[in-house]
């Protein structure tokens, strides 16, 4: 459980990649279409700068969780190349990054959008930063509480342009929570051994294989269900009804083939991808109905 430590110099593409890019990407568009459906009269400035402290609070989240794991991440194979089990960085970046953009964050958020935003963005931090890392070392159960930061961004992009807790912010907040279940139930099962090796109680080590798939169906008609919430709370039109409806029995066929396999990291890693495009669309559905709603 050691971590290689070799003299280097701090560079950009490192700095980069421990705000992992990708994640503070997707929750960018997510908080986005929840600035969209919200139909404020926030500004393109204030709107952009609210994405900022989304955007920032995420990397720096990221930055805090590859501080406390860097010993873990050393032990497998799709994290040891990362800045710090790699040796590329030293510990001590880290977490300056990681508190210098969470705390950041906070102060560009009041300023984008509102109290309540900046409250929300603060729980965020305090529950995936303190609370959902450490309990991935001792529970599975730790997969439902990241997911509530991890929807975070959903509900913060609605509440940045709304200025208000409600209904239809919650069912987005709810639609975010339980796409991040099947997910990472997905990856627990096609990187089961690694994250065995590393000590993470992951899903699929706890429950067994077969539970693991009847959890990924359960939780993709959670899924489902809670998609069509939008549309009949007014969040979106018929489009969006159709396009949810089709996406989501793909999802599900997708997600019950694991029961009739035997290769059965083939098929965790189909639902994996097959989320990804699931909430790229889904997403993409929302966004043009909302369009389609404002301006026609």
């Amino acid at each position: 459980m050691t971590v290689i430590l070799r003299e280097s110099t701090l560079s950009f593409k490192d700095v980069v990649a421990l705000t992992k890019p990708k994640i503070t990407l997707m929750t960018m568009i997510v908080a986005g279409g929840g600035m969209l459906l919200a139909y404020g009269e926030l500004s393109l400035a204030k709107s952009l700068l609210a994405l900022v402290g989304i955007a920032l609070l995420v990397s720096g989240s990221s930055a805090l969780n590859m501080y406390w794991e860097r010993h873990y991440d050393a032990l497998m194979l799709r994290t040891r190349d990362r800045p710090l089990p790699s040796g590329r960085m030293q510990p001590f970046w880290a977490l300056l990054i990681g508190w210098l953009f969470s705390l950041l964050a906070l102060p560009i958020l009041f300023l984008g959008s509102n109290v309540l935003t900046t409250i929300l963005g603060l729980f965020s931090l305090v529950a995936y930063v303190l609370v959902y890392t450490p309990m991935k070392r001792v529970s599975c159960l730790a997969l439902i509480v990241g997911a509530v930061p991890g929807a975070m961004p959903a509900l913060m992009g609605y509440t940045a342009a709304s200025g208000k807790l409600d209904t239809k912010g919650l069912a987005l907040f709810g639609l975010a929570f339980f796409w991040q279940l099947p997910h990472f139930i997905a990856i627990s099962i096609f990187r089961k051994d690694e994250y065995t090796k590393a000590g993470y109680p992951i899903v699929a080590q706890v429950t067994g294989i077969f539970t693991a798939k009847i959890l990924i169906v359960i939780t993709t008609i959670l899924i489902i269900v809670s998609s069509l919430s939008l549309f009949y709370i007014g969040l979106g039109g018929v489009f969006y009804c159709v396009c949810s409806v089709v996406l989501g029995v793909w999802f599900l066929i997708e997600a019950s083939l694991g029961f009739f396999t035997h290769d059965v990291d083939s098929w965790s890693k189909r639902v994996f991808y097959a989320s990804l495009f699931y909430q790229l669309f889904l997403f993409m559905a929302l966004g043009i109905d909302a369009l389609m709603l404002h301006f026609i």
